[in-house]
């Protein structure tokens, strides 16, 4: 074999390895939050309020943290597999946490005005708090 035709082969190669890396990443299923351990436990008004008042603070303290959030239920929307919860984190309607519900632990989906506690993972705030990779526990 020649060296170039080597080459070839080598560079085929790595590429084939990188897309069957990058098809095995792009399908692999979510996990959610529930097998984790919980690191904090609070209410929904709480967590809105934390980050509200001092984002900076709220980030050290809950950022990539699985935390179980109680709070009422202001909104469910369910989108093709995706079905976020809206939890109320102001009483006058202002922001909340939103909930992303893995597909598959869902369970019984509340009703707006129901009390619910959620298990996930908090990504921070934009609007609202942002809580991914969750479950619903009651």
């Amino acid at each position: 074999m020649t060296r170039r035709k080597l080459i070839i082969l080598a560079g085929a190669l790595l590429c084939l390895i990188a897309a069957g890396t990058g098809y095995y990443l792009y399908n692999k299923p979510r996990t959610s939050a529930a097998e984790s351990r919980t690191d904090k436990h609070i209410s929904a008004q709480q967590l809105y309020e934390a980050f509200a008042s001092n984002e900076q603070q709220a980030n050290s303290n809950y950022v990539n943290k699985v935390v179980e959030v109680k709070g009422t239920v202001t909104d469910v929307q369910k989108t093709g597999t995706s079905i976020s919860v809206l939890l109320a984190g102001q009483g006058n309607g202002g922001g909340g946490v939103n909930c992303s519900i893995v597909p598959g632990e869902e369970g019984q989906l509340p009703k707006v005005g129901e009390s619910v506690l959620i298990k996930g993972l908090c990504t921070g705030m934009l609007m609202d708090v942002s809580i991914v990779d969750a479950t619903i526990i009651n």
